[in-house]
């Protein structure tokens, strides 16, 4: 619902929410990386290459990803359909993967720390995630199965929302599945109620963010934040995929688990190798990172 935030009067300039949310998710996920990098010694400057290598191989994998795992025929018979970005979608999973490899090499070959940078960055795309989610159900995409309206669900929105083009209608229930959607113009199935999945996700990555941004300040060792946070969404992300209802997500070569499902399996893995690998290794010595002078004189450097 409110798929289009704004659209030119008479003309074809649009502006799609989904849009103008992941890149308040990119940017929220940024500024995060930022202070934080700072706080334990890294030049946050360096960070920048970082954002561009996370967007260009975010967008790459996640578009890889969908099209190798939920439509590979299509895929292989017509590899330039990748660059429709009209036709096919996204799969989350395959953005962070690709962005993750990418961001490593990065900070190898920049001489970065990348345990203590992938402590700092692993919770802010969890950050990215809850807010991109939010663009998800704007859209109407990303949505769950059917469900019929209980008799004590609250209707959230006036009813000139809910019959509008452009609207819908998001209710409470007070117990499962505790939050429904109708979408009357989006992406997904429109004028009939399902679970609103993305609102499910939006609320955990968030609550991931929150309780991994804690431990990020109290953390034991060195990739404690980056492998807990792995087997945290690892573990989610499966079970809200048995709530989704949207069509194009299952794959071909793994029968009825989708895409996320089976992704999810060596997210957690990895999670828990690196926390059974560097549980006793410690946290290596820390010094917040601060601009010489001329740097300062030069405005080379961030200033806050």
């Amino acid at each position: 619902m409110w798929k289009t935030l704004y659209q030119q009067p008479g003309g074809d300039l649009a502006i799609n929410t989904w849009g103008v949310m992941v890149t308040l998710a990119f940017a929220a996920a940024a500024f995060v990386v930022h202070h934080r990098t700072k706080k334990v010694g890294i030049n946050p400057d360096w960070m920048v290459w970082l954002y561009v290598i996370a967007i260009v191989a975010g967008l790459a994998g996640a578009r890889l990803l969908h099209f190798t795992m939920a439509t590979p025929k299509e895929f292989f018979a017509d590899p330039m359909i990748f660059f429709r970005i009209w036709q096919g979608g996204f799969a989350l999973l395959g953005g962070v993967i690709l962005a993750g490899i990418g961001g490593c090499i990065y900070a190898v070959a920049r001489g970065i720390n990348v345990w203590k940078m992938c402590d700092a960055v692993m919770p802010a795309v969890l950050l990215g995630v809850s807010i991109g989610r939010m663009g998800c159900f704007f859209a109407g995409c990303c949505h769950g199965s059917l469900h019929a309206l209980p008799d004590n669900a609250i209707a959230l929105f006036p009813d000139s929302f809910a019959s509008g083009t452009n609207g819908g209608q998001l209710w409470l229930v007070p117990g499962p599945p505790f939050l429904l959607e109708m979408t009357n113009n989006g992406v997904g199935k429109n004028h009939v109620i399902v679970m609103a999945t993305q609102l499910y996700e939006t609320m955990v990555t968030l609550g991931i963010f929150l309780s991994m941004s804690w431990l990020w300040r109290r953390r034991m060792f060195d990739g404690q934040v980056f492998g807990t946070t792995l087997m945290l969404y690892g573990i989610w992300r499966p079970f809200n995929e048995t709530l989704r209802g949207d069509d194009v997500r299952g794959t071909d070569w793994f029968g009825h688990f989708t895409t996320s499902q089976v992704m999810s399996v060596p997210v957690f893995l990895l999670g828990l190798i690196i926390l059974l690998v560097k549980f006793r290794s410690g946290v290596k010595p820390e010094t917040p990172f601060e601009p010489s002078q001329d740097e300062l004189v030069s405005g080379s450097a961030p200033k806050f």
